[in-house]
Order: C-alpha cells, then structure tokens, then sequence
C-alpha cells in the first residue's frame, strides 16, 4: 500500500476519534475547575528568517508568541512552535497524543526576486496528529499533517529535544529534526511547471517525495521575574532530496537560517 495514503487514512481515522471523544457528554466532576485550568504565555518575538524556504536573502518580521493550555485543550503558535490548535486524547504524564489543526503560511511570488513568475501559494489550515514522549529532559516526537482544501501536500516531522536548567533564572534546549515531504508538497514549493519556466526563466522540474530537511537548533530563556521571560533562538536548517535539488534553491541556498528573541509573559 501507499505509504503516503497509509498516513492520510490513519490521520483521518485519529481525527474522527478526537471528535467524538471532543463532543462527548461531560461528567459533572469534570466540570470543576473553571478559569484555575488555564494557563499559559503569551507575546512576541523579533525574527530573523529567509525570504522564503530556500532562498539566500533574510528579512526580519515580528511575530506573535502564543502558548495556552486549558485542561487537555492547547493552543501554540510562533517563533518556529507550530504545534497548532490540538486536543489530548490520553492524559499520561510522559506521553502526548493529540490531534491538532494548525496554519500553513502562504508564498507571495512578490516576497522575492527569485519567486517572480512563479506565482502565489495560499495559505490554509492543515490537520494532524502529534505524538511526543517525554519521560524526562529528554523528549521524542512526531509529528504528521495533511493539507485541507487548497492546501496540499503531507508532511512528517520528527525531533529530539533535550532541556535542562543551566542556573538560577536560566534554562536550555537542544533540538534535532527532520521532515519528509510528498510529491505535492514538493510540486507546489519548489517544483517548476512549463508555464512557470516560460515565465521565470527557471528549468521544469518535477518533484517526487523525499527528505525535504534537517535542522539543529538551540534555545535560551531567562526568567527576569516570576512571570516575564526572555528568551533566544538559534536554528540551521539544511535541505536535502528533491528540495535542494529544485532550480529555486540552486539560484538561493540550502542552507536556511533562523534566529529570535522574545518576550513572554507566563500566568
């Protein structure tokens, strides 16, 4: 069988689950608890990131920082977290099983130079599956997302983080990841149609499914007072297989850099 419909079907499968379990009736015991339940941070952070993925030029942007949680519902967005609007479906202590919905950003072919003739890719919501164990500093995770409507194309992520507090104040991470891509993800961010040569001057290139990257990035946080926090992030991303072979990227780079600073406040 397809391993691509394989992940579709079992992504399907999980989110029909999720809603039924979402939209049951409620205990009156579980109703207990109102606003103590909900917690989280919130703010923002000055970026520094590519013009677009694969390019060789950077721009600065500022984003908003988003993490909430409100008993087995979360919310996280921002300064590269990305898990998206999710549910737990089991509640254990070292394992997180969620179903999520989350926002794919949209490509502007006015963005860059190098996107002219190439047109714009909408924005749009994917829905997923995110699967992390943490029994400890150390945590693994996967995480599997299709795009709805005209949002195409399915991704897979994995990643290891390790988080320690490094001092008074101070704490840590490390993070290792990769990210395999289908064909139509491929087609729709770094393949190049006939039309699409005619008008950029870039050769036809016809993606398939492949390692897209892998990426090393580390993170700082310090807590200035009981509930504002700085933080700092540093990441390299390298893309590999059909991605760094695309005409787009040999005229950028593979090589992609990331780094931020925020600010958050925790409650």
């Amino acid at each position: 069988m397809n391993t691509t419909k394989t992940i579709r079907r079992s992504l399907a499968a999980v989110l029909l689950l999720a809603g039924v379990m979402m939209f049951r009736p409620t205990a009156p015991a579980a109703a207990e608890g109102g606003w103590d339940d909900f917690h989280g941070s919130l703010g923002g952070s000055v970026v520094v990131w590519p013009e677009f993925e694969g390019s060789n030029r950077y721009t600065v942007k500022v984003l908003p920082l988003v993490d909430l949680r409100y008993r087995r519902f979360f919310l996280s967005f921002g300064d590269g977290v990305d898990d998206g609007l999710g549910f737990d479906l089991i509640e254990a202590r070292e394992w997180t099983v969620a179903p999520v919905l989350r926002y794919r950003l949209w490509r502007n072919e006015r963005q860059s130079e190098l996107l002219y003739g190439l047109g714009d890719i909408d924005g749009g919501a994917e829905a997923g599956l995110l699967i992390r164990w943490q029994p400890g500093p150390a945590s693994l995770s996967l995480k599997a997302y299709q795009g709805l409507g005209s949002v195409e194309g399915l991704t897979v992520e994995l990643g290891a983080r390790y988080a320690a507090f490094l001092g008074e104040g101070l704490k840590g991470a490390v993070d290792l990841g990769a990210m395999f891509t289908d064909g139509k993800y491929n087609r729709s961010y770094f393949g190049i149609t006939p039309a699409q040569s005619l008008a950029s001057g870039y050769q036809v290139y016809d993606p398939g499914a492949g390692l897209k990257h892998v990426l090393v990035a580390g993170t700082l946080g310090y807590a200035l007072t009981e509930r504002l926090e700085l933080g700092l992030k540093a990441e390299y991303k390298r893309l590999t297989g059909p991605a760094a072979d695309s005409p787009l990227v040999e005229r950028g780079s593979a090589d992609q850099f990331f780094s931020a600073f925020s600010v958050s406040f925790n409650f």
